[in-house]
């Protein structure tokens, strides 16, 4: 049966120089173990931390790439509208301005209309009163006609024929005055 050997030691460092195997502490060699473990689990952790770190900062990078993108479409749009906005509102002053020179040309129109209609009434008028003086002129050929023979007629019916037709030139006459007096 093979013995049982304890295990190798390594040597410290005044046994590698010497060659002869120093025995070693136990209690150096168990502290270390602790550390490295503790400086890897402070590794790791401080790797998880910062992937911990990057995944919401890439996120916050994409964000604020898509954001500034985002807002210079919308500021690109905001000024396009600005530009439809002034060009409206030129538009509208122009169409305004047609608008009020409408206004006014219907207004000349109304009143040439007005004044033709006022115009052809105001002919008619004065057509009656010529036709009316027409009438007169030949009532009295008419009765110097009349006087001429007088023998022919009666006196009296001579005399009212006359006044009637004085009484009617008169209402003529003063039809034109009263024209002329309104439209004068």
């Amino acid at each position: 049966m093979t013995e049982a050997r304890p295990p190798a030691q390594e040597p410290g460092p005044g046994a590698a120089a010497t060659g002869d195997p120093a025995p070693t502490e136990a209690a150096p060699a168990a502290p270390r173990a602790p550390r490295r473990r503790g400086l890897v689990v402070a590794l790791v952790a401080a790797c998880l931390l910062a992937a911990a770190l990057a995944v919401p900062l890439a996120l916050l990078a994409t964000a604020r790439h898509h954001w500034e993108g985002q807002n210079a479409e919308l500021r690109g749009r905001a000024d396009t509208l600005a530009v439809e906005l002034t060009d409206a509102h030129g538009r509208i002053a122009e169409l305004e301005t047609v608008e009020q020179e409408l206004a006014n040309l219907k207004e000349e129109y109304s009143s040439a209309v007005n004044q033709g209609a006022r115009g052809t009434e105001l002919v008619t008028e004065l057509e009656d009163i010529v036709a009316a003086y027409q009438h007169c002129v030949d009532a009295q050929a008419e009765h110097f006609d009349v006087l001429r023979h007088r023998e022919l007629y009666v006196a009296s019916s001579i005399e009212a024929s006359e006044r009637s037709i004085e009484e009617y030139c008169a209402e003529v006459d003063q039809a034109f005055e009263d024209f002329q007096a309104a439209h004068g």
